[in-house]
């Protein structure tokens, strides 16, 4: 099921930044004397919260602006259900040992659970458990996927999408339907479930460039927005105010003492003396946000260059449970590729009937489109032929269309085929010591994740503390 990595590639990227991070984060805890200087943080999701807090205890003068009218950002935890609160962004700590998430939930003894990827059940294309030659049938070639992508990444002299390379491989053509259809939910559930992307806007060499932490994944029981909440304590946060422009305005001989940058919003003007800007890369792809000057070539490229990506989810509320509770983890081979393959049990963990399901890239996307009738019915064929046609139609449901939202474009970042780490690393750098960028697709070693966030809000708050010694 879903693993943060599955293929656990090691990652090339030096973690030096990160032990200081960690470091600077158990150093800025305590309020220093007042600095002169304001910032402005644009998006109150948990790059911006993190630099806020650290900066403001650091003595900053801190203003956040938040387009949406509730904080977190794609931290965001739904409250329609009494005593049954699900999240609709980010739901896991991925791997909760050194996890800096980790350290921030037990500081406010939040409710977890853990969820384990052994804890599964895969059912064939008509409905059947997988088992003996099945499951060993699912074995073999799972290994020999990780075998070919070692191969490609490591052989090939030059990036194409994943797609046509485990095509290429695998010979496509010459295999098996079975072994196509086996073949296919392993990519889907264990790839672009992963990565919110089609294996065909995959890359080959970075698709799965990333550092882990060891341990389970765990769920948030009373929701991430927990997070979140505890850190926006405190914080001078506007809602409602969706940045249009951001001016820089021309070096000057004063120009270290002057409140050199100007936010413009829908409601007011903002000056400051710098900007961080965390908006979602979905939202820079869209040049919704004008910059004044122009962003430079390379950071253009970088923004363009990677990937923003789409899984969405559906939670389905029953009257009753009708699956079996030992499992986490329920898989279903289907026809189309991806097409409701992926569904948590959150039973055990909310104490209420709900089934979680996930469609991810192509698929994730083109069901946008439909209706929510449509989308549920499509839901409940699936469900039906594992469980069988008696079972209940749901009470109620929750679903998400984050391609659709205006303030994401998508639900995280990838590497789509022929971008790098150097994209990620150039969309991290900061203009003229006053524009600075933070978020989860600035994070190299941990893209697409809340602590990757998390870091990046520590570091940009380092390069401006550095600034300003």
């Amino acid at each position: 099921m879903i693993n943060r990595r599955f293929f656990l590639i090691v990652s090339s990227v030096i973690l030096a930044h990160v032990v200081a991070s960690k470091n600077f984060a158990s150093n800025s805890l305590k309020t220093t004397k007042k600095n002169k200087e304001k910032i402005i943080i644009i998006g109150a999701g948990i790059a911006g919260l993190t630099a806020g807090k650290t900066l403001q205890n650091q003595g900053f003068e801190v203003i956040l602006l938040e387009a949406r009218n509730r904080i977190g950002g794609r931290l965001w935890t739904s409250k329609k259900w009494d005593n049954a609160f699900v999240d609709m962004g980010a739901s896991w700590i991925h791997g909760e040992e050194g996890n800096p998430i980790t350290k921030l939930a037990n500081t406010i003894n939040a409710q977890v659970f853990s969820t384990k990827s052994e804890k599964s059940i895969i059912y064939d294309l008509n409905g059947k458990e997988i088992i003996e030659d099945k499951e060993e049938k699912l074995d073999k070639l799972t290994n020999k996927l990780k075998e070919i992508i070692n191969k490609i990444q490591n052989n090939y002299y030059y990036d194409i999408s994943l797609q046509k390379a485990l095509e290429k491989e695998l010979k496509w053509q010459t295999l098996s339907d079975v072994n196509k259809q086996y073949l296919e939910y392993l990519l889907n559930s264990n790839i672009e479930q992963e990565y919110a992307a089609d294996i065909s806007q995959l890359s080959a060499f970075y698709f799965d460039e990333s550092n882990e932490f060891d341990g389970d994944d765990l769920l948030f029981v009373k929701g991430y927005n927990v997070i979140s909440d505890y850190l926006a304590q405190g914080l001078n946060i506007k809602l409602n105010h969706t940045v249009e422009a951001i001016g820089v305005a021309a070096p000057s001989v004063n120009a270290s003492n002057s409140q050199g940058v100007n936010v413009i919003t829908n409601k007011s003007n903002f000056q400051a003396d710098r900007v961080i800007v965390t908006l979602p890369l979905g939202v820079l792809q869209k040049n919704i946000v004008k910059f004044s000057p122009a962003l430079p070539e390379k950071k253009l490229e970088a923004i363009n260059q990677l990937g923003m990506g789409v899984l969405n989810k559906l939670y389905v509320l029953f009257p009753k449970r009708f699956w079996q509770n030992n499992y986490d983890w329920i898989g279903k081979i289907s026809e189309k590729k991806g097409q409701w393959s992926e569904w948590v049990n959150l039973e055990s963990a909310l104490k209420k009937p709900i089934l979680l399901g996930f469609n991810a890239g192509k698929f994730g996307k083109e069901i946008e489109s439909w209706s929510d009738e449509e989308i549920i019915a499509d839901a409940m064929k699936t469900l039906r032929q594992i469980y069988g046609n008696s079972i209940p139609q749901p009470i109620d449901y929750q679903l998400t269309r984050w391609s659709q939202d205006p303030f994401t474009f998508g639900s995280y970042s990838y590497y789509a085929t022929n971008s790098t780490p150097n994209h990620r690393q150039e969309l991290a750098k900061p203009i003229n010591k006053r524009v600075f960028f933070a978020g989860e697709a600035t994070s190299i070693d941990y893209p697409a994740t809340v602590h990757g966030a998390y870091f990046s809000g520590l570091r940009v708050s380092q390069e401006i503390i550095a600034l300003t010694n």
